[in-house]
């Protein structure tokens, strides 16, 4: 991908969250229906923050509720919510931009935890927790997902674990519906309506057409590839809302970008790119190389003109910096200087107005660099629009 003399941001319009998680983050997600941002942190909380203030002008981030789970650590979490599965075109206002493509929930938080379990909060009665088990290792991630041949309008909790399976739960049962089997460890997943993609650590990305499925109990892959980082581990996996594109990310510092319904004669990827990635000071002829921590899709379909929005996607790296990207024509956007730490998650919201991301140590160095005074916390920008353009 195409990186000619890209424009530098500032960070110095940026928002800081109030102080809460006391560890690193490992993954931000927002809500579908409200400016409400979840943190989920290796201190053994779920954050839950309102910036709807900041959405509308006045710039402050106020603290909702957390989770706990008597540290042990969360590597992931999601609100619920049912999408669907094609893409919008057309004319749209930013408030029909939600109505469309979701079904308004995001009332209820799920963390993926070290104890092997999922754990669920109801915002309505914060406090009041739900847990799932049956896991035999530490869940890795959580997504909620749409089922149609399940029946449950409210869609379905899909859990993946480090016990190489991933489980689907209805929140009304205790028991799994549906276990699938995988190659190996779940690294990373992402999902969009009835698109799911889950990679392993040998390397294989699993891509699920849920649509398909004619009953819960037989719920396999469509398609199996290599991932197209070759040797590079798995880090972190998006798919695009509507479900028909996915990128993966990798510790090599490359992601890649491909469809979930590709030709029947390719593999589905459709191109890959370098990112995070410098020149060393100390030699010209040396390179560093970054992990890419995290990918975060834009959600904004059209304009207010009507114009078509371009694919636009950010990379979190390990060297500190997020990049945006234009997917449709392959070049970086824009790209910010680092805040003095590796950025571990990163996040649009439900129309694509902020971005939020996660500042703290991803232990790529090792333990030895994983200082009391590392830089650690969260914070938000409003999004530029001419990224749209």
């Amino acid at each position: 991908m195409a990186a000619p003399k890209p424009n530098i941001g500032a960070l110095d319009a940026d928002i800081a969250f109030p102080p809460g998680p006391e560890d690193t983050v490992s993954a931000l997600r927002w809500s579908p229906k409200a400016d409400h941002v979840a943190a989920s942190a290796w201190d053994g909380r779920v954050y839950i923050y309102d910036a709807t203030n900041v959405a509308g002008g006045t710039g402050s981030i106020r603290p909702i509720t957390a989770m706990n789970n008597n540290l042990h650590p969360f590597l992931d979490c999601d609100f619920n919510q049912v999408r669907t599965s094609t893409d919008v075109d057309g004319d749209m206002w930013r408030k029909q931009i939600c109505v469309n493509i979701y079904k308004l929930e995001g009332n209820m938080i799920a963390g993926a935890s070290t104890d092997g379990k999922v754990h669920i909060m109801d915002l309505n009665a914060p406090g009041q927790t739900m847990t799932l088990s049956g896991h035999q290792a530490p869940v890795r991630t959580v997504r909620w997902v749409d089922l149609p041949c399940a029946g449950n309008s409210t869609g379905l909790l899909v859990s993946g674990s480090w016990d190489k399976t991933l489980r689907f739960w209805d929140k009304r049962q205790p028991n799994p519906i549906a276990t699938v089997n995988l190659t190996d460890r779940v690294w990373a997943m992402d999902g969009s309506g009835t698109t799911l993609v889950a990679g392993t650590a040998d390397n294989k990305i699993h891509i699920f057409n849920l649509g398909k499925m004619t009953q819960s109990s037989a719920i396999r892959p469509t398609m199996v590839i290599d991932s197209p980082l070759v040797d590079q581990q798995i880090r972190c996996i998006a798919v695009k809302h509507g479900g028909q594109y996915w990128a993966v990310g990798g510790i090599g510092g490359r992601v890649a970008f491909g469809a979930t319904q590709p030709n029947p004669m390719k593999s589905g990827v459709t191109f890959s790119f370098k990112c995070h990635r410098e020149v060393s000071k100390e030699s010209s002829k040396v390179t560093n190389v970054y992990a890419v921590n995290d990918l975060a899709f834009a959600n904004y379909i059209a304009h207010q003109n009507g114009s078509r929005a371009r694919i636009v996607m950010a990379t979190a790296g390990q060297d500190g910096q997020v990049m945006v990207w234009n997917v449709t024509k392959k070049t970086r956007l824009i790209s910010y200087p680092s805040p003095r730490g590796s950025i571990t998650a990163c996040g649009f919201n439900w129309d694509a107005t902020m971005f939020a991301y996660a500042v703290g140590y991803d232990w790529g160095m090792g333990c030895a660099y994983n200082t009391p005074n590392y830089p650690r916390g969260l914070a938000l920008r409003r999004v530029n629009y001419s990224w749209f353009a």
